[in-house]
């Protein structure tokens, strides 16, 4: 099984981070491990550097701290993104989070910012992680108009019509620890996510299972288990298949 979304570079992790590690490579196969901020690029390498074949970096900037970057930050950036293409597996995560970015001028600058990291995805040939917060219908616009090739939608939040939407373009949806706290929401949502299109994670830190503890890679056991219990299926099948999409979905070169 792969993780397909955390992120251990955080502070969260500073005191225990190579135990947290050692513990994952015990219980998986390898995780994705995407940046969130531009302070925090050379540590997500350097992680990969260290576990070469178990960590495998995305690049990329959540909405709320592209806001907080210049232009010359931003384009500093994505020179950085283009110098480590050898060593990442995707551009993410980037996208537009409506809950904590109100001001119109300000997501205006958001899909901006956006649009020119998914054309960055474009040129580099890598699939694109996507965070979309309260800000579903605009972020599908978005990627329809300007992306090629592979989406995914990490930590999906949107509803029925949008999960549909997001199928028919092919889109791969990254399940976590979110489906613990909807489950109504997310029942139906599981049920109609084909196997094909379906990635496990866990957003660790964030997202365990318990709103107090913090989450960690292999906690996508809980999500695989949870998986399986709504679609009525075989663990073993929910576990294999999401593990086979992320290999193809980011080319990594692991044994399922």
């Amino acid at each position: 099984m792969i993780d397909s979304h955390c992120h251990l570079e955080f502070k969260h992790f500073d005191g225990d981070r190579e135990e947290v590690i050692d513990k994952a490579k015990d219980r998986i196969k390898a995780v994705v491990n995407s940046s969130a901020e531009i302070n925090k690029a050379r540590d997500v390498i350097r992680l990969h550097r260290e576990h070469k074949e178990f960590i495998f970096p995305s690049l990329g900037l959540h909405p709320k701290r592209a806001l907080e970057a210049s232009d010359d930050e931003l384009e500093n950036f994505k020179r950085i993104i283009k110098e480590r293409r050898n060593d990442i597996v995707a551009i993410g995560e980037v996208g537009l989070d409506h809950a904590q970015v109100r001001d119109p001028r300000k997501r205006k600058r958001c899909k901006e910012i956006f649009a020119d990291f998914i054309k960055l995805s474009n040129d580099l040939d890598l699939p694109v992680v996507v965070h979309a917060r309260k800000a579903m219908d605009e972020t599908l616009r978005i990627l329809k108009k300007h992306k090629e090739g592979d989406v995914v939608i990490h930590c999906f939040a949107g509803n029925i019509k949008h999960l549909r939407d997001a199928l028919e373009e092919g889109y791969y949806i990254s399940l976590g620890g979110i489906i613990f706290r909807s489950q109504k929401k997310y029942e139906r949502i599981i049920d109609v996510l084909p196997h094909e299109n379906l990635l496990l994670e866990t957003d660790a830190p964030f997202l365990a299972k318990k709103k107090s503890d913090r989450s960690e890679p292999w906690f996508i056991w809980d999500v695989a288990e949870r998986v399986a219990e709504v679609k009525g299926r075989n663990f073993k099948k929910v576990w294999e298949s999401a593990g086979e999409n992320a290999k193809k979905v980011f080319d990594l070169p692991i044994d399922i």
